[in-house]
């Protein structure tokens, strides 16, 4: 085992290389070219002129999150929790967004201070979170429920395996499937060691505790699951790491596929490149969108292409091309049926930025449009649709001094 030094090593290394459920950062020091960063709002040109929507500041949090949760709850507010700080601090801190006021106020506190982790609104209206790392331990076997009613969080079962940058989905029974993510590889000869994990667990709300279920059929961290309208869940790109340090990882263009009834994941259609860092929604019409992010290995480019996800053939197509390159940015779908993608951040192959640009995809059209820009620049940020159909952008960073910004804005169609 570790000692807490090494621990420490490891988790500055995350902290400073994540968003959420986390998405990397790409340290400028391992990139062999010159880059130059640069705020990229893209309104120069015509392609990114002004629309009637636009973006306005609202409430700030307390403090700065990356790598943190943000949850609509049932009575319409929005709940913030942990993620890393200024300071290079994990927090277990946790806040109450009221779209009513346009504040935020504090709530209860976690019993673990956590990055890196999943957060579950569940059928009963609490909120489960699972896992995720800080200051101590690189990966938390470790459960809690938030309840709305009292603010409060309680403990719950711990996991079968401690996992940080996983994914969790709600699944049709109230089951929340928690799957994949990285863990601490055993002997560990350096400060950063990881071993990204294939492993699932279920989550049973009545009882409170953990089931092992069939492993994926490759390891992945920084993915998406999604549950589709056929039942199953879809479990999209990501990275494997591959070595000691790191940074020492590939992308993933596999895809595969879970079924509730039989507790397995089976492959099914691959991507047309590989990807990490990017972004899904499930369509109205039961397609999965899938856009951006990073292709190939460390240091690739990200990418504008996007595709889409067929439950009834299990196949991928190509459609429309997003108007810039991005990844670690949020995707919405709106009341209307489109598709908001705020922000991010991207790598050319020369230059690095963090956006303000936003677009919109039509489905109808399967073509991206532009729409207002942000008022702050950010990449991992969280982004929640509220009742009102506006979209609340909180967090996240605004450059890559690993400084976490706690502005929120937000977007009216």
């Amino acid at each position: 085992m570790r000692n807490q030094a090494q621990i420490k090593a490891a988790i500055a290394s995350l902290r400073n290389n994540t968003d959420n459920a986390g998405q990397a950062k790409r340290p400028l020091y391992k990139l062999a070219l010159t880059l130059t960063i640069s705020t990229l709002a893209l309104w120069a040109t015509d392609a990114w002129a002004k629309t009637d929507a636009a973006w306005n500041f609202t409430g700030s949090m307390s403090v700065g999150r990356f790598s943190f949760t943000a949850t609509l709850l049932q009575n319409g507010k929005v709940l913030v929790a942990g993620g890393a700080i200024p300071g290079n601090l994990t927090t277990n801190t946790a806040e109450l967004y009221d779209p009513a006021t346009g504040t935020f106020i504090a709530t209860g506190s976690m019993h673990q201070a956590r990055l890196g982790f999943s957060a579950t609104r569940l059928q009963n209206g609490k909120v489960l979170v699972a896992g995720g790392g800080n200051d101590t331990q690189v990966a938390l076997k470790t459960a809690e429920l938030y309840d709305p009613a009292t603010g409060t969080w309680s403990t719950t079962g711990n996991m079968k395996e401690g996992r940080q940058q996983h994914s969790a989905v709600l699944l049709n029974d109230g089951t929340v499937l928690v799957t994949g993510g990285n863990i601490d590889r055993t002997p560990c000869t350096t400060a950063v060691c990881v071993n990204t994990i294939a492993e699932s667990e279920l989550y049973n709300p009545s009882t409170g505790q953990w089931q092992k279920v069939g492993d994926m059929t490759i390891p992945r961290s920084f993915f998406t699951t999604t549950l589709l309208t056929t039942g199953k869940v879809l479990a999209v790109g990501g990275r494997i790491h591959t070595g000691p340090d790191y940074f020492d990882y590939h992308a993933i263009a596999w895809a595969d596929l879970y079924d509730r009834t039989t507790k397995k994941w089976t492959t099914t259609g691959t991507m047309s490149i590989s990807r990490e860092d990017q972004s899904v929604v499930l369509l109205a019409n039961g397609q999965l969108l899938v856009m951006g992010g990073t292709t190939v290995d460390f240091n690739g480019v990200t990418v504008a292409s996007a595709e889409l996800y067929d439950p009834a053939t299990e196949t991928w197509t190509i459609t429309g091309t997003m108007l810039q390159g991005r990844e670690r940015f949020t995707a919405t779908l709106l009341q209307n049926g489109q598709v908001l993608v705020a922000g991010g951040d991207y790598f050319d192959g020369v230059n690095a930025g963090v956006l303000t640009a936003c677009e919109l995809y039509d489905p109808t059209l399967s073509t991206w449009s532009a729409t207002a820009s942000m008022n702050t620049p950010r990449f991992g940020a969280k982004a929640v649709l509220l009742r009102n159909q506006q979209v609340l952008e909180v967090g996240g960073e605004t450059d890559f001094t690993d400084t976490p910004t706690a502005s929120a804005e937000l977007y009216t169609p």
